[in-house]
Order: C-alpha cells, then structure tokens, then sequence
C-alpha cells in the first residue's frame, strides 16, 4: 500500500504552515475578512460578527461520522468537526411542526412561540418570553421554557427515526442525547448531523410535578364567555311569526308549520307574551351563570352542570372514550345550541348501557339512546357539557386530543383514559393493546401518556390507499396513525429481561437509530431555551436547548482552545478515523490553522476534508493552500436569479463559481488509494431540484466544462418539499423519476465519469 502523506505536514516541517497561522489570525481584526461578510468586528478581541464566533472557534460536535460518500466514511467513520457559529447562519433549530412534550401534552414548537409575547427583533429572527409554558426535560421533569426562538433556514434538515418513536426532524448541527452502542451507558451530547445507526436515542420517562385532582369546569367553560353569540336572521317575517304564535294551536303544529323546533317555539311564545320577541339584539356575548355549585350558559335551562369534578379513574375513562366515540354537533334548529353525542356498535349494549348512567351520575344529565341504521348513539342536549368535552378533547376525528389536566394525573387515573379510549378505538393482541387514530396530535398525546406509565409506545402512520368502497359507495381513507402498549409493561408484569429493541435504563430508554436521512429545507426553524440544569427539552426525544441566556444568540456548543481543537483531531485519529472533516469552517479558518500544527506535532496524519457551503473568502482559501486534501463545496444554485428567490443571497452564485474553481485549482480531482478512500482531490456534491433541471445542467456543464469531466460529483436527488415551499409553486413537490433520470443523463452527456454510485441508486429507487 502507498505510503500517504497530508499536505498540512509537508508545510509545517517547513515552517511555512507557522507563518500562515500569523497571517491568518490577522483577518480576525476589524473588519474581519474571515468571511465575505467583512463584518466590521475585531474578533481578535472577541468581539462577535453575524456567525457569533469570537476569538475561540466554537463546537457543536466530533465524532465518527457514517453519513457522507463512501469514499470518506470507509468503515471507520470520516472524523467530523462541526463548528458553531456560520456564516450562513447554521442553527440549532426545529421545523415549526415538531412536537414538544409539555406539562399538557404535545405541542407544536411553531405554537410556543406564537403564543409568546415580548418579541425582540435579532437580525432576520426574532426571540419571544412564552409565560406558563413548562416543558419535559432529559431527567423527565417539568421546567419553565424562558425564550422561544425563530429564524429562517436554508439548507438541510436531518431526520432521524429511532425504534418506537416517533421521526425527529431537525437542522444537523442540533445535538441531540445519545449513547453508542459501545457504551450504552454514557449520555452523551451529539449532532444530528454526526449520529449513526450505532447511537441510541434517550426518551425520558416523564414525570409530573403536581396532581391536581379536580378539573375545573367553570375554568373550561370560560374559554367560550367572550364570544359572542349572534342571533341568527329569522327565516319567519316578524308579523307572520307574532300571528303564528299567538294562535291556540300546539307548540308542536305551530313547529312543524314554521320549520322550528317545539321546544324553539315555547321559548319564542314565552317572549311574545314578556314583550321581548321583536327586540332581537345583532350580537351579544356569552355568559355564564353559577348557583348551588353547579354553572351553565345564560340563556340554558337549569340545572347546570358541577363547576367542578374530581379527576379520578371514572371522569378519566369517559374522557378516554369520549376521544374515541363522542362528537360534539351544532343543534340547527336551535341557535347557539350544542348537542354531545356517544356512538357504539349494534351489539354493544352493555356498553351503551353504561355510558348512558354515566352521564347521569357525573354529570347530573339525562341522555337518549337513538337506534341509527348501523350504530347505536348515546346523545345529550346539554350545550355547557357539550362544549366541555369539545374544549378538552376537541371534536371530530382528526382534531382530537388528549386533555390537557390528564397529564398531569395520577398513573391511576392515566391508565383509565387508555382503558377508555381502547374500549372505543383499541384492539387487543396476545402481547399488545394497539390504539389507533386518524388525529396526529391525539396518536402523540397517547404516546406521551405511555411515557408517563413507564412504558415506550411504538408509534407508526399508515398511508392507506385514497379511496375505498363501503356498502356501494366511495368514500376517502385518512391516513392512520397506531400506537402500540406492551400489555405487560401496561400491567406492570414485565420480566426483568425484556426482548425488545429497545433498553430500559431506569430513568429513560434508548431506542436504537433505524434510519437517518437528510432533506432541503426552505423556511422557518424553532428553538427554545429551558430553565433547567440539563438546558433539555424532549420532542419526542430529549434534545438540548438553545442555552441562549441572553438576546446576544450565543452560540451552543463547546468554546475551544487551539489546545483543545487539536485535541479533538487526535481523538478522532484514535478512534480509527479515514480523515479528519471539518464542517462548516469558512468563519473560523484562523482557529482551524492556530490549531492544526499543535495536532500535527503530536502525530496526526490524517488528510483533511474542508466540507463547505462554498461561501468562502478568498483569503481563507489562499490560507488553505496545501493545508486541505479534500474539498467538498456544495453548489447549492448557479443564477444570481435563483440564488436570489430561494436563498436570499443574489450573490451566492458568484461568490461559490470563483471558490469552487480555486478549490479545484489547489487539489484537482479526487485521488482514491487502493483500498477506495479519498486521499486529495475535489468531491463536488449538487442537489436536483424540481423543476429547475436547468440550474443542474449549467452546474453539471461548470464541473464538465471548466473543473473537468473527471470531477467526483455526488447528485443528490433527496429532495422534500418543507417549510415554506408551498410560496413557490415551482419546488413545492418532490422531483419526478423523470427528472432525476434527466439530470442523470445530462452528467453522462457532458461526460462526467465519476458520478457517485450511492447517489445514483438511491436517488432513482426512491424516485
């Protein structure tokens, strides 16, 4: 095998490495020239520009990374440094649609901060102050959320899927807490963007920090006083009715002739002789009224319903069905009039029987069953309760949830709502009690109840086909989500040694990584920032937080030494790594240069990845010289008009062309060694977009043309509509086989040879 040598050890045998260090550190003074951004910072006196990097660079992560070309990951993983801190304003966020585990149940993190108050412009972001919002943390407890956070991205998302729970989707350099399967005991920090399907994900068992044993109705109930209640237009000419209603006939026959319902007719003939009938208001609010411990709507007939009820095992069960079987509709012949209805099998008359006494009992409520021609409902005409179960629960199958106040209650109570919603929409397995739903928010809210009783869920959403056919009709099928309970962990009968994937760690569980992919990302991104000492927040999984203790965005990571980046080079060389891969280091070029030669004097010989944007400044890459063996630019888009309308930066595309050529320039084209690593040489990566093969062609043309058809291209055809997308019609799909077979085609017409073979089969089996 031949001998290989780094380009960075002949330079620092010179001495000629030394005198770039000097020259290097110069660029951090005012303005710093580090970046094409020159802000007008003196970094050297740790002052912060728009990438938040002072004097010392900043790391999110290093470790043994899986995820790039073969040619760099081997079998040993290529040894990645992500840095903080980026002039493209890399961030350590979350897609608005990410679920955090809150004191009350699952929220989405776009929600947290919308809620927020007190926003402070930062740059192109803002910061919010939520109040009241207490989230779960990597130890399960609750803490105080003190910041949210938003910001565009542009760029990659990472999505993880861990064995039982749910997808996780964020920006790379978001760690993340996992344990390698070498050392399952050891917690550890780790970029998205480094896992590998040898990490563990952590899921908190969570824990509640009181139980309230009441839910408050009247509480409830208030969220509808201010809304205002309108009186709907008559459908009767005012003197028609007053004639109507003053005949001597039934309230039944003036009904049926006016189309009201009886009951509306007494209330109409109960105003007409109070003298009020004609004096009809165009809006007033709703209220509510309380008397001898019960309340209900003004305007609704006596007697109310209990202001307040016990949460306990009874209340919890018909809440649990209730989120399975109840609806709540709006009565049409009676304005502003609510009507909460329980459905059940033909053959479920036990059943029926039940639900009908329970109304009864806790509520005070007198329910009729109504033989329909396939189901058997249980309906009570009582709006304050209606609009109870609707506010806690809501209605309608892809709107349910679980309610709030039940996270919070006792494991007892916990267990009676699972057995109440499985009465309604369960089935049960010799191993399993298997829950399912077409509601995402109410599949991750019973998720989060499994958390709560000691048990990992499996969570999966099935994609039936669009439309079936029942009893001669046609009907469409929603997608639905199940959520499996192991029956033995459920009942607390679990063996001490578990067959499962899966490992109990006491406190928490690590659920093995299946599958990592990445994908393009155009829109906001979230964060929050906890008051708690793990600075942690679970969504689903526990994930670290913004830790920005102030609105100066500080970045996350570890503040490094050249001492201590040195030393992360050498850990990684121990750890068996094919190369060392710096990501995102255009903004800390200085650093990476004060601390390469300490790392070289004790014996690192790998060669060096410099894994880039592509927005550089010439100066950093004039410094790199000799320095890096491996290049690995990302042509994102090659019009300024392009750059523009989807990056926001109209001068990307020239900034990259005169880097990507001067990188070329340096190292040439990719050189492998006989066993199939990269040793020196260019790997240029582009992702197809949809309907933009002209931009693929002018950049594959650009790499054929002026680097060389004996480039290393990786073309990456993964991209995901997200975020924003749907601003732009154009991108707002995923590309067609057709297209990706084209951009294919066009590599092989401009004779490109070394296209990557992972890519290639990836991107058109999963076309």
């Amino acid at each position: 095998m031949t001998q290989f040598e780094p380009g960075s050890l002949a330079l620092h045998r010179s001495g000629a490495l030394a005198a770039r260090v000097e020259e290097a550190l110069a660029l951090l003074g005012a303005p710093c020239r580090v970046c094409p951004r020159l802000c007008s910072v003196d970094r050297s006196k740790d002052e912060r520009g728009l990438c938040r990097i002072g004097r010392r660079a900043m790391v999110a992560s290093h470790f043994p990374h899986f995820g790039e070309e073969d040619c760099l990951r081997g079998w040993k993983g290529s040894g990645t440094i992500f840095f903080s801190g980026c002039n493209l304003r890399c961030v350590f966020c979350l897609p608005p649609d990410a679920l955090v585990a809150t004191a009350e149940g699952p929220r989405e993190i776009r929600d947290v901060f919308e809620a927020a108050t007190d926003e402070i412009a930062l740059g192109a972001g803002a910061v919010r102050r939520p109040a009241g919002v207490l989230v779960h943390t990597l130890t399960g407890e609750l803490a105080p959320v003190a910041k949210a956070f938003r910001r565009p991205h542009s760029g990659e998302l990472v999505r993880v899927k861990a064995a039982n729970a749910p997808a996780l989707r964020l920006t790379p350099n978001h760690n993340v807490f996992a344990a390698h399967r070498s050392d399952p005991g050891r917690i550890e920090k780790v970029a998205a963007g480094s896992l590998t399907r040898d990490h563990y994900l952590v899921v908190p068992k969570l824990r509640p920090t009181t139980r309230e044993t009441h839910l408050q109705v009247e509480a409830v109930l208030a969220e509808h006083v201010s809304a205002a209640v309108r009186a709907p237009r008559r459908r009767v000419d005012e003197q028609a009715l007053v004639t109507a209603l003053a005949t001597p006939r039934t309230s039944s026959e003036v009904a049926r002739d006016l189309g009201y319902h009886p009951t509306y007719v007494r209330l109409l003939r109960s105003k007409l002789r109070a003298g009020t009938l004609l004096a009809v208001p165009g809006a007033a609010p709703r209220s509510l009224q309380t008397e001898n411990g019960s309340v209900r709507f003004a305007g609704e007939h006596r007697p109310g319903i209990p202001r307040s009820l016990p949460l306990d095992e009874e209340l919890s069960w018909f809440l649990g069905f209730y989120c399975a079987e109840g609806h709540v509709t709006r009565v049409s012949a009676r304005p502003n009039s609510y009507r909460l209805v329980f459905s059940s099998g033909k053959h479920e008359e036990k059943l029926v029987r039940h639900v009908a006494r329970q109304l009864s009992r806790l509520f005070g409520v007198t329910a009729s069953v109504v033989e329909r021609r396939t189901t058997r409902t249980v309906e009570a005409g009582k709006t304050s309760l209606a609009l109870l179960f609707s506010t806690l629960c809501g209605t309608g199958a892809r709107a349910k949830r679980v309610p709030g106040p039940i996270f919070d209650a006792p494991e007892e109570v916990l267990r009676a709502f699972l057995d109440g919603y499985l009465a309604g929409d369960g089935t049960e397995t010799p191993t399993h009690r298997v829950a399912n739903t077409v509601s995402s928010e109410l599949a991750h809210g019973l998720y989060q109840v499994g958390l709560r009783l000691n048990v990992l869920p499996s969570i999966h959403r099935w994609e039936p086909p669009p439309r079936t056919t029942i009893e001669g009709r046609s009907v469409r099928q929603a997608p639905l989500w199940y959520v499996k309970f192991k029956r033995d962990r459920l009942n607390g009968t679990a063996p001490p040694s578990e067959r499962a994937r899966w490992k109990d760690a006491g406190n928490h569980f690590l659920a093995p990584i299946q599958s990592i992919e990445r994908e393009p990302y155009e829109g906001d991104v979230y964060n929050l920032e906890v008051d708690h000492p793990t600075h942690s927040y679970v969504a689903p999984v526990a994930v670290a937080n913004c830790q920005n203790f102030d609105v100066s965005w500080k970045v996350q990571g570890e503040e490094v030494s050249s001492e201590r980046l040195a030393g992360m080079m050498l850990e990684l060389q121990e750890h068996g790594c094919h190369n060392i891969n710096w990501v995102t280091p255009e903004h800390v070029v200085p650093q990476i240069l004060e601390a390469l030669p300490l790392a070289l004097a004790k014996g690192l010989n790998l060669p060096i990845v410099y894994n880039t944007s592509s927005y550089d400044s010439p100066d950093s890459l004039r410094l790199m010289d000799g320095v890096v063996d491996v290049y690995m630019p990302d042509i994102k888009l090659w019009t300024r008009e392009h750059a523009r309308r989807y990056l926001g930066k109209r001068e990307y595309a020239d900034v990259m062309r005169a880097n990507v050529e001067e990188m070329h320039r340096q190292v040439g084209d990719l050189v492998l060694d006989e066993r199939g690593l990269a040793r020196r040489g260019l790997i240029v990566r582009h992702l197809v977009m949809p309907g933009l093969l002209d931009e693929t062609e002018q950049v594959l043309r650009f790499v054929a043309e002026e680097l060389g058809p004996d480039t290393y291209v990786n073309l990456m055809g993964q991209y995901y509509p997200a975020g924003r997308t749907d601003k732009f019609e154009e991108i707002d799909r995923r590309p067609h086989r057709e297209e990706l077979e084209r951009a294919f085609e066009l590599a092989d017409g401009l004779g490109l040879r070394r296209l990557d073979p992972r890519s290639r089969r990836q991107a058109l089996a999963a076309a």
